[in-house]
């Protein structure tokens, strides 16, 4: 018998099966599930960052970017800097050598992983400028800027920060500027905080951006990219399932990451 290729939703597996959709679900969940096997040791690029399904859980997922493979994964209700740290930790026990972390620049999290090469990703960069000058800045400073970080990807350090340096100088004045009206504190505020606070996200970050520049032979990853890849094809394959439960969207995603992963895949029965 052909089976005609669906969206394998319950309802069309119990018309397809001629069952009702409690049997279907009885024996999904009977169904063998992948689990990993660890390998034996192995030096590893990190490329880490979460994806949230809806407001009650999210995936944290660690890729190595040497062989576009998930290395850890962990379902998580909030995106905090020490659920990194102990996924970090763990695998660090576990005898790896971590040459590198490629993520987004999370608040606490980049300054406690300083034993380590952290790569800054340029995207991500890219985007919290845009955001604090919006895609239509007002003023020439806020244009120019916008227009120089959109060439981080295909700058160098050297280039970039030189171009940045310039634009400082020609609007150091009006990024000095302040409001006429003090605070409580007596202080008059800076007129352009949100373009102050592009400029200095760029600054702050320097040590970072461009590490992939300082360690050539570790072939460090500059973005996400590739991580954003995997989180695509995931959600597109379980929108396929769109009326499953928490629960059993969350097995979906973990068996599917396991077949990702760099470990030995096998069938668990029990």
């Amino acid at each position: 018998m052909i089976i005609p290729l669906k969206k394998q939703t319950l309802k069309e597996l119990s018309e397809t099966y001629q069952c009702s959709i409690r049997t279907i679900q009885r024996h999904i969940k009977k169904a063998p599930k992948s689990v990993l096997i660890e390998p034996e040791f192995t030096p590893i690029n990190i490329i880490m960052d979460v994806t949230f399904f809806s407001r009650k859980f999210g995936v944290m997922v660690f890729m190595n970017s040497l062989t576009d493979t998930v290395i850890y994964h962990q379902i998580v209700k909030t995106e905090k800097a020490v659920y990194y740290k102990i996924a970090i930790n763990k695998l660090r026990e576990k005898g790896y050598k971590i040459q590198s972390i490629t993520c987004d620049g999370k608040r606490g999290l980049l300054k406690d992983l300083f034993d380590t090469p952290i790569q800054l990703c340029h995207f991500h960069q890219v985007a919290m400028v845009i955001r604090k000058l919006t895609r239509n800045p007002k003023s020439e400073a806020g244009k120019e800027l916008k227009n120089l970080v959109k060439t981080l990807k295909n700058s160098t350090k050297n280039t970039f920060y030189r171009h940045l340096n310039e634009w400082y100088q020609k609007h150091k004045n009006y990024l000095l500027e302040r409001s006429e009206k003090a605070e409580q504190n007596g202080r008059k505020p800076f007129k352009h905080k949100q373009l102050r606070s592009a400029y200095f996200s760029l600054k702050r970050h320097e040590n970072v951006l461009f590490t992939f520049e300082k360690y050539p032979e570790l072939k460090i990853e500059k973005t996400t990219n590739r991580l954003e890849g995997l989180f695509k094809e995931l959600k597109k394959k379980l929108a396929v399932h769109s009326g499953l439960k928490t629960k059993n969207k969350i097995l979906f995603i973990q068996d599917f990451l396991n077949k990702k992963s760099c470990y030995s895949v096998k069938e668990n029965t029990k």
